[in-house]
C-alpha cells in the first residue's frame, strides 16, 4: 500500500517585490525581506493599485488544495527534491564507480582465465595482459609469488563489486518508487546492503594493496589507484553508516529545503524566497510543510545587525538574507541558526541539515519530463521559460493582492505525475543529473552530522570553498555578487570575467582582473527585470594579495536606518569576525578590503542600468610558495557562485512564451610561465582556458618545464 503523507501548509506569497498596498500592511509587522527600496511612484506605475478580494474579503493566506490527491502529489514534489539528494548522493557512487567496478570485475575474470591456462607466454597477448604490465619482469614475479592471494582478492573484489552494482542498479531504476511512495524501510534495507558490499570491497582492496605487487601500476589510471579508490569507498561507507542511523531513528528529524531565487543573488546562492520543513521518522516522511520565508522571519524577534551592504535595504538581518557567506556550508549553518531562533521553531524544533535548490534544478527536471501544459492558464511551462513565467505569475498575483502560488498548485501535481511515470532509463538520467547539479553548485547540501558533512565536503556537494594550503604554489579567484536593490535583474546580467597572471622568477605573480557586466533587459521585459542592477561584488583572492591598481565601481553610501547600539541590536559573531578586518583603501575609495574564509576579499559596488555595461579592472600581486623550477607544479583555482542563473538573452516574454536563453557570461583565464619556462600541458609559455559554463570549482593543474 502506498503511504500517504499528511497535508502541508502553504502561505500565500514569496518574499519578492510587493505592491504599495501590501507594503503599507507589512509596515505594521516586523520588517521583512521585501524590496522595500522601490518607491511608491515606481511601483504604482508598473503595478497599479487595484485590490482584488476572494469571497468579498482580502486574502492573505491560501491553502493550496483541500483535495487529498493533489496535496499528496505536491508533498511528494518537495519530497523528491530532498530525498533525491540524500539517496542519490549515496547512489551517485553508481555514476562515479560504475566503470571502475566493472573494470575490476572483468580483470578478475581474466586473471582467472590466465591462471587456468597456466601458460604465461600464451596469455601475454590476451586482453588481460593489455591491462597488466607483464613487460615489467620484477612486478610480474611479485604477482606470481602472491598469485593465490591476489586471485582471492580479485575474486572477493569482483563478487562484492557485482553485488554492489546490482543494488545500485535497483536504486538507479527504482528510486522514484522509493521516494514518491513511502518506501523508507525498503530504502534503509538497500542502503544496508550497499554498506555491507562496500565494507567487503574495502577489505578486498586493502588485501590487494598490501601484497606489495605494485598493483597500482597494473591497473589503468583512468579510475585511480587502489588506494584512491579505497579512500573513496571509505568516505562513502562512513556516509552511509551515518545516513542509515539518521533515517532509522524513530525520533522526528527535520531538514530545511531552501528554494533560492537566482534572479536576485546573494553570495551563498539566490535570495531565499520560500522553504520546506521535511520531517522524517523511522525512515519515512512524516510530514512536509512549505512556507514563505516571511512566515519564519515574522517570528524572528531577535534584532540582529545585518551585514553592512544589506543595511542599504533593511534595518535587521533576516533569514531570507542569511546566505550572505560565499561558503555555502557556512551560509546554510547560519540559515539554520536563525531559523531555530524564530518563534516558529525556537525551543521546539531543531534542523539537522539544509538543502539549497536553484531554479536550474527544476528546469532540468522539466527537460527530462517534457513541457507541462496548464490548460486553465493557456500556458505551457518548459525548461526554457520556467523561471520567467513563474516570476510573472507571482508578481501579477502580488500586485492584485491575491494568492501568488496558485500556479504552483497547478504545476507541481502535473510535474509529479510525469515524474512518477518515467521509465527506468529516465530515472537513471535523473540520477546522473544530480551529479551535474552538485558539480555546478545548483544544489548544495549541509548536515550538522560530522560524518555526513565530511562526505559532502569530500565530494564537493556542500559548497564548502577551497582551503588554501600553507605550501600553495598557485592562485585563487572567486567573484560572487549580491544584488541589493536591483529587483530581479540578475536574470539579465551577462558577466564576463577575464583573468591574467604572469609568474615571476622571484616567486611572485602579477595578476590582472577585468569584470564586465552587461544588463540585457529591454523595454518589453517586465519592470522587475529592467531595474538598475545594484550589486555588491566580493572578489576573493589569496590571503597575501596586494592591490596596486583599480578602476570602476560605484561609490554607494550606506547609512544605517537606526542607531544599532542605542536600539539594543545584537551583532552576529560570524559577521563581526569578517567586518572587524574591514578597512578602506584610501588610494582606491570605491574598494574595501577584509578577510573571509581565509582569503583576502575586495568588496565593491557596481551599478548597471538596463541596456548598459559596467566594467571594473584591477591589478594585484600574490606570493607563491617558492620560486619557479623545472618540474614544479602550479595550480589555479576558480570557484563559481552557487545557483548562478541562466540569463535571458533576448526578446519579450510577452511575445515569446519560451524565451531564448544562454549561460550567464564567459570566463577566460591566461596563465603565463616565468621567463625561461613553458607549461608542459600547452608546450608554450601561455596556458589558456575559456568556458561559458565552469564547474563549481575549476582546478587547472600545470607543470613548469625549463626551456632549453
Amino acid at each position: 500500500m502506498k503511504q500517504r503523507v499528511p497535508k502541508k501548509n502553504i502561505s500565500s506569497r514569496i518574499a519578492d517585490i510587493i505592491s504599495p498596498r501590501r507594503k503599507h500592511e507589512a509596515a505594521k509587522e516586523r520588517e521583512l525581506a521585501s524590496d522595500s527600496w522601490i518607491d511608491k511612484k515606481t511601483a504604482t506605475e508598473f503595478l497599479g493599485s487595484s485590490e482584488q478580494k476572494i469571497d468579498g474579503k482580502p486574502k492573505d493566506n491560501f491553502i493550496l488544495s483541500k483535495g487529498k490527491s493533489t496535496v499528496k502529489k505536491i508533498l511528494l514534489g518537495s519530497l523528491f527534491l530532498f530525498l533525491a539528494t540524500l539517496l542519490l548522493l549515496g547512489a551517485g557512487a553508481y555514476v562515479k564507480w560504475n566503470d571502475a567496478l566493472r573494470y575490476f570485475n572483468s580483470t578478475g575474470e581474466e586473471i582467472n582465465n590466465f591462471i587456468n591456462k597456466n601458460n604465461q607466454q600464451e596469455n601475454s597477448s590476451s586482453s588481460a595482459s593489455a591491462r597488466l604490465n607483464f613487460f615489467d619482469i620484477a612486478k610480474t614475479n611479485a604477482l606470481w609469488e602472491n598469485i593465490g592471494s591476489a586471485y582471492s582478492g580479485f575474486q572477493n573484489f569482483s563478487a562484492s563489486g557485482l553485488g554492489l552494482l546490482n543494488e545500485l542498479n535497483v536504486l538507479g531504476g527504482n528510486w522514484p518508487n522509493l521516494l514518491l511512495h513511502g518506501g523508507g524501510r525498503e530504502l534503509i534495507e538497500h542502503l544496508e546492503k550497499i554498506k555491507a558490499y562496500l565494507e567487503s570491497i574495502g577489505e578486498a582492496n586493502a588485501k590487494l594493496t598490501s601484497l606489495n605487487i605494485g598493483l597500482d601500476t597494473f591497473l589503468s589510471d583512468k579510475y585511480g589507484s587502489p588506494l584512491s579508490i579505497q579512500l573513496g569507498f571509505r568516505h562513502l561507507d562512513g556516509f552511509l553508516g551515518a545516513v542509515i542511523n539518521w533515517l532509522s531513528s524513530e525520533d522526528e528529524r527535520h531538514i530545511l529545503v531552501l528554494f533560492e531565487n537566482s534572479s536576485e543573488l546573494r553570495p551563498g546562492g539566490g535570495f531565499i524566497g520560500s522553504y520546506a520543513d521535511v520531517v522524517f521518522s523511522g525512515g519515512s516522511i512524516k510530514s512536509i510543510e512549505v512556507h514563505d520565508i516571511n512566515d519564519a522571519d515574522r517570528k524572528l524577534e531577535a534584532n540582529i545587525v545585518p551585514p553592512k551592504p544589506l543595511q542599504a535595504i533593511q534595518k535587521s538581518w533576516t533569514i531570507a538574507n542569511s546566505n550572505w557567506f560565499f561558503d555555502s556550508s557556512v551560509s546554510a549553518a547560519k540559515t539554520i541558526q536563525l531559523m531555530e531562533k524564530s518563534k516558529m521553531y525556537a525551543g521546539k524544533i531543531s534542523f539537522d541539515g539544509a538543502i539549497a535548490v536553484s531554479p536550474g534544478v527544476v528546469s532540468d527536471i522539466l527537460e527530462i519530463t517534457g513541457p507541462i501544459d496548464l490548460q486553465s492558464r493557456n500556458l505551457t511551462i518548459s525548461k526554457d521559460n520556467f523561471i520567467t513565467e513563474i516570476q510573472n505569475e507571482v508578481q501579477a498575483a502580488q500586485a492584485k493582492g491575491i494568492p501568488s502560488k496558485r500556479i504552483l498548485a497547478e504545476l507541481v501535481p502535473e510535474l509529479l505525475l510525469k515524474l512518477d511515470s518515467l521509465k527506468a532509463q529516465d530515472n537513471r538520467l535523473a540520477a546522473e543529473k544530480l551529479n551535474e547539479w552538485i558539480s555546478k553548485k545548483d544544489l548544495v547540501v549541509y548536515f550538522k552530522n560530522t560524518s555526513i558533512q565530511n562526505f559532502l565536503d569530500f565530494y564537493g556537494a556542500s559548497g564548502k570553498i577551497f582551503e588554501i594550503p600553507s605550501d600553495f604554489n598557485g592562485d585563487y579567484l572567486a567573484v560572487p555578487s549580491a544584488n541589493i536593490g536591483g529587483g530581479k535583474s540578475d536574470l539579465f546580467i551577462e558577466q564576463k570575467v577575464f583573468f591574467k597572471t604572469q609568474l615571476n622568477s622571484n616567486g611572485t605573480a602579477n595578476d590582472h582582473l577585468e569584470i564586465s557586466r552587461k544588463h540585457t533587459a529591454g523595454k518589453n521585459d517586465a519592470w522587475w527585470y529592467r531595474l538598475p542592477n545594484e550589486s555588491y561584488i566580493k572578489i576573493f583572492t589569496p590571503p597575501d594579495t596586494s592591490l596596486s591598481n583599480f578602476s570602476g565601481g560605484w561609490d554607494r553610501k550606506i547609512s544605517p536606518k537606526i542607531n544599532y547600539s542605542k536600539s539594543g541590536y545584537v551583532i552576529d559573531a560570524s559577521i563581526a569576525e569578517i567586518e572587524s578586518t574591514l578597512k578602506k583603501n584610501f588610494n582606491f575609495p570605491t574598494v574595501e578590503e577584509f578577510k573571509e574564509s581565509g582569503k583576502k576579499v575586495f568588496g565593491l559596488w557596481v551599478k548597471t542600468d538596463a541596456g548598459q555595461t559596467s566594467k571594473i579592472s584591477m591589478d594585484y600581486s600574490v606570493h607563491l610558495f617558492s620560486p619557479p623550477s623545472d618540474g614544479q607544479k602550479y595550480q589555479f583555482v576558480f570557484e563559481k557562485q552557487s545557483g548562478l542563473p541562466t540569463i535571458v538573452s533576448k526578446a519579450s516574454q510577452a511575445a515569446l512564451p519560451a524565451v531564448a536563453s544562454s549561460k550567464a557570461g564567459s570566463y577566460h583565464f591566461e596563465i603565463y610561465a616565468p621567463v625561461g619556462f613553458s607549461w608542459k600541458e600547452s608546450n608554450s609559455p601561455l596556458f589558456e582556458y575559456e568556458t561559458a559554463d565552469p564547474p563549481g570549482r575549476l582546478m587547472l593543474n600545470l607543470t613548469l618545464k625549463r626551456d632549453l
